[in-house]
């Protein structure tokens, strides 16, 4: 996975073709390599032939069959959705973390219960914007602070740069939230033959995600409509409904998610992954019902935690209805065959899959 190659050929096969994922796996982890907002950039070459940075990246060759493997411990279950031992809906038993939080509110209710039982330690976390509409990620510990992560972001964030900035001191059983892309480079990092603080993170949250938003073009689209007025939350209902909302200091302002697809960054249409499917549990919405959350469970890592909760009354669950369950996995294939087609569409050859190596089966099953 990346062998022999380092920060220019990052350079030259991620950022200058516009598959970077901002996750923030290749920053704090040498001087050569930074990030403002979204952008991340080589500003020297470094010499090294064999990086960590080109190692680490979501969108360089990765052996996504062997990563599951690794992780979840065989082939997928499915195609569509990966491998998982169960799928429920659930939320926070805690009505303040609900009300904090955006639906359910089981990301924000796992990790404190995590953090408070001694699971973990410590966790790396995305807070919301500050009124530049930039999220930032912090480093929670015992105490408030995840409930001051709660809430979504739609940017694309460099994470794991908080990650590497961390884990500069040894430390140990570190929580991760974050997006497939985030996730992936993190499993990428911790099955390295690098040495990294990766390596400590016990628990990782994944979260569903169709696409992210670009940083600078979206930040115009909102002054332009929006003016200086101050934005303080943003929200894309569940499905049906097909808006953002906008909550300001002067109120609520809907768009029509037509009007800022236009934002999406790149890298998100050559995605893979729509359920974070290398996460211990990966957490989204439920279709038509706000205040829940769908929950798959992974590994027996996850299962156990989740049992553990469930018992202590930190999150309750019901089953996912058939109907609902059929269009998450519908979501989430169609996904797939359009990353696909669009890979294919760059490259021009169905066995060049840009980063990904799929095992035959998952082949068969996508084209």
């Amino acid at each position: 996975m990346g062998e022999g190659k380092g920060s220019l050929d990052l350079e030259k096969d991620v950022l200058n073709e516009g598959l970077c994922t901002s996750c923030g796996a290749c920053v704090n982890i040498c001087p050569y390599i930074k990030v403002v907002t979204d952008r991340v950039a080589v500003i020297e070459p470094c010499g090294i032939a064999e990086g960590k940075c080109y190692d680490f990246c979501p969108r360089t060759p990765t052996d996504i069959s062997a990563l599951n493997r690794t992780v979840c411990g065989g082939e997928p279950s499915e195609t569509s959705l990966g491998s998982y031992i169960s799928i429920e809906m659930a939320q926070a038993r805690d009505s303040e973390i609900r009300r904090r939080a955006q639906y359910g509110g089981v990301v924000s209710a796992i990790m404190t219960y995590a953090i408070n039982s001694g699971e973990i330690g410590s966790a790396v976390l995305t807070r919301p914007f500050d009124r530049g509409l930039m999220p930032t990620s912090a480093l929670a510990e015992p105490g408030p602070q995840v409930l001051e992560s709660a809430g979504s972001n739609y940017l694309a964030s460099a994470t794991l740069a908080e990650l590497n900035n961390a884990t500069k001191q040894p430390r140990e059983a570190i929580g991760v939230v974050g997006i497939p892309c985030q996730i992936l480079a993190l499993r990428k990092m911790q099955t390295s033959q690098h040495e990294t603080g990766a390596k400590a993170v016990k628990l990782a949250v994944g979260l569903f995600c169709t696409w992210a938003l670009s940083y600078k073009g979206f930040r115009e689209f909102l002054s332009g409509r929006l003016g200086t007025t101050a934005i303080t939350r943003l929200d894309i209902p569940p499905p049906p409904a097909n808006v953002l909302v906008v909550h300001t200091g002067n109120g609520v302002v809907e768009f029509p998610l037509d009007e800022i697809r236009g934002y999406i960054k790149p890298t998100c249409s050559v995605c893979f992954d729509m359920t974070s499917e290398l996460a211990d549990i990966s957490v989204g919405m439920v279709e038509g019902l706000e205040d829940w959350n769908t929950l798959i469970v992974r590994t027996p890592l996850g299962e156990q935690l989740v049992a553990r909760a469930k018992a202590e009354g930190v999150i309750e669950t019901q089953s996912l209805d058939e109907a609902r369950l059929a269009h998450l996995r519908e979501a989430s294939l169609n996904k797939k065959r359009r990353a696909i087609e669009e890979i294919v569409r760059r490259t021009g050859d169905e066995s060049d899959l840009l980063y990904m190596r799929l095992s035959e089966t998952d082949r068969r099953n996508l084209f």
